[in-house]
């Protein structure tokens, strides 16, 4: 007993973070590493780096998102995801400019969205809880599905892809599509940084 307290007195003095990782933080970075290891066999090594990436990040944010977002008035975040979008979608696709104007809007989302020390831990609400739930489940059966394409490619090389990137391109292609597909991805994202620190 008198262990168990002087170990919860050193937590309480390092910040107060648990030492283990909660189970769904455990659970979203087994789900990153698994998706990375995935990578290593596909040879893809920049998307190893990427999800190996967010596996460290997922593990070194333990808390909800505290209060940054909603510092930056909503106005701001919306008129720079429609200057990123403009810029999305003028430039050509799989470049070195799309894949740096990607990689700046997930910094910068993830400056917003990144745990405020000063805040301190802040309970999961319900309606916090419900929005991880519903975007958990896309992202699992969005890697589930890719994971099923590329096992099937493997054992029948001829065989049509039904991998999501595959179904996205012929809409991608042409101006319109792209032009919807920037805005959802972007009002996603702007809904998801104003809407978890509301909870």
């Amino acid at each position: 007993m008198g262990a168990q307290t002087d170990a919860d007195a050193d937590a309480g003095a390092a910040g107060r973070r648990p030492r283990a990782l909660p189970w769904p933080v455990l659970c979203w970075v087994t789900v990153l590493l698994l998706i990375g290891i995935v990578q290593i066999v596909r040879a893809q090594w920049f998307d190893t780096v990427v999800f190996f990436g967010a596996a460290l990040l997922v593990a070194a944010a333990r808390w909800p998102p505290a209060i940054a977002a909603r510092l930056v008035p909503l106005r701001v975040v919306v008129a720079a995801a429609v200057l990123a979008g403009i810029v999305v979608c003028v430039l050509p696709r799989h470049g070195g400019g799309m894949v740096s104007v990607v990689a700046a809007i997930g910094i910068a989302a993830l400056a917003l969205a990144w745990p405020g020390r000063a805040a301190g831990p802040r309970p999961w609400t319900p309606g916090l809880r419900r929005l991880a739930w519903v975007w958990s489940g896309l992202v699992v059966a969005g890697c589930l599905w890719e994971l099923a394409q590329f096992v099937l490619g493997e054992i029948h090389p001829d065989a049509p892809s039904y991998a999501l990137s595959d179904l996205l391109d012929p809409l991608l292609d042409g101006a319109p599509g792209r032009f919807l597909f920037t805005a959802a991805w972007l009002a996603g994202g702007v809904f998801l940084l104003r809407r978890g620190p509301r909870g």
